[in-house]
């Protein structure tokens, strides 16, 4: 066969592998399996819950977060990359943390890149200068999220304290325009905002002075209320969360795998505090996400028995996407959005469901 024939058939074969791996899984879920068959979907790996801000929003900000502060060790991370890379569709570098301040973050990317597995971060672009974007740039970053929530200094500021408006944009323009002289496409670029009590009358604008050449999505992050833990954070939504579907098992213990920096495996980002244990990855992440504690756990969700299990008790963004057979979602509800901008002519595309 010629090398382009042979080029389709190894796609077309990954496709269907990948629609096969989506159907399993969404089996195990719907059969209620507490000791899965098949691999988690997504990955999400806490580089650092280290960060340099106060985010009015964000537990770590608020210093809700009473764990040990730390780093990921990179010989951990290269073994829990070695054992999922040929199974996740892709892993988050951040939860917690300012990915920025991790010391080996690049070499974390170019290990990923190395393993054919996708990689992406999120990052308050405070810390990310010209040497650290051309790092970034170079070492094969896949996506990132610049978060600047706000369109003035006063919103900006009061949301992301300690932060400087100024810093940042030029950061992010710099970061823009240094992935344009060189020609990439990758990582790809959205700009972010959080939608909230304090951001929510400047969404329009920030969507409208952000659609240009480089950023190739705008995300407005649906309120994430880490399941009404501080009432301080809570009291920033826009929107009422009553009167939610009958409860059903949340498919984040299906789909996804939590890492925190020191192996800590939990059951998703809202449990910040890792007040539900389940196990730690350093024997395996396989052996933990498939162990006796997330058997446990799933078995609680599948017969609605959560009343004890915090923070699950007090969730309501369980409920934020249901899995279909060919179809699963990353850390956000089903029915938002982002806009794709299109650098030919400048106009937003909406997209109904990424990741």
């Amino acid at each position: 066969m010629k090398p382009n024939i042979l080029a389709k058939v190894q796609r077309r074969t990954n496709r269907y592998q990948k629609r096969a791996g989506m159907a399993a899984r969404w089996l195990s879920y719907e059969m209620g399996q507490t000791q899965p068959w098949v691999y988690p979907h997504r990955m999400y790996i806490e580089s650092t819950n280290v960060c340099n801000l106060r985010c009015v929003m964000c537990p770590t900000g608020r210093q809700e977060i009473v764990r040990k502060k730390g780093f990921m060790d990179f010989d951990l991370f290269t073994q829990i990359v070695d054992e999922m890379a040929p199974h996740v569709e892709a892993t988050t570098l951040h939860i917690w943390g300012e990915p920025l301040l991790h010391p080996r973050l690049l070499d974390m990317i170019a290990y990923c890149r190395d393993h054919n597995l996708r990689c992406e971060i999120s990052t308050n672009a405070t810390l990310l200068d010209e040497t650290r974007a051309l790092g970034i740039i170079n070492a094969g970053l896949d996506k990132i999220y610049l978060c600047l929530d706000g369109v003035t200094k006063e919103t900006y500021e009061e949301v992301r304290r300690r932060a400087s408006f100024e810093t940042t944009h030029t950061n992010i323009r710099r970061f823009l325009e240094l992935r344009n002289q060189h020609g990439r496409t990758r990582p790809q670029v959205n700009l972010q905002i959080i939608q909230m009590s304090k951001t929510q009358a400047e969404v329009g604008d920030f969507v409208q002075n952000w659609t240009i050449e480089g950023v190739d999505r705008i995300n407005v992050k649906p309120f994430d209320s880490w399941a009404g833990q501080v009432d301080e954070i809570s009291s920033l939504q826009t929107e009422n969360h009553d009167g939610l579907l009958p409860r059903y098992p949340c498919p984040n213990l299906w789909y996804h795998v939590h890492i925190y920096w020191d192996g800590s495996l939990v059951m998703c980002d809202r449990d910040f505090n890792v007040a539900h244990p389940l196990g730690n990855v350093k024997d395996g992440v396989m052996k933990a996400w498939r162990g006796a504690l997330m058997a446990d756990l799933r078995r609680r969700h599948v017969n609605d028995d959560l009343a004890e299990v915090s923070p699950c008790n007090t969730c309501k963004e369980w409920a934020w996407w249901k899995p279909a057979p060919f179809h699963a979602q990353g850390n956000r509800p089903d029915n938002t959005s982002a806009i794709e901008i299109s650098p030919s002519n400048g106009n937003g595309q909406d997209l109904g469901d990424h990741s």
